[in-house]
């Protein structure tokens, strides 16, 4: 699958009107997808031709625009979202090398 285009993603969260009449929210789309793949390699992730990484980038867009607003409740933190996290994990743990002895 490798990196989704901005129209891919754009469709993804459902904003593919506004971004083919905003130019500035295209580009804002497309700084978030290379902010995702670098947040993804700077985890380890060499592997994007799979569907998971690009799952992985969609996610993480979608995050990265909704949040894009501070939102201070409290100092409550809270973890990824558990699809995310479980598509990170899995190709984090692709990239190990497999040991052929045990």
């Amino acid at each position: 699958m490798a990196l989704p285009t901005n129209m891919e993603v754009a469709k993804y969260l459902k904003i593919e009107d506004i971004v083919q009449e905003d130019a500035e929210e295209l580009a804002f789309l497309d700084e978030l997808i290379e902010v995702a793949a670098e947040d993804l390699a700077g985890s380890g992730i060499k592997n994007q031709d799979t569907h998971r990484y690009g799952m992985a980038i969609k996610l993480l867009v979608a995050n990265f625009y909704e949040e894009r607003r501070p939102q201070v409740v409290g100092t409550i933190t809270s973890n990824l979202n558990y699809s995310l996290e479980r598509i990170i994990l899995q190709l984090k743990a692709e990239e190990i090398p497999l040991d052929e002895e045990l």
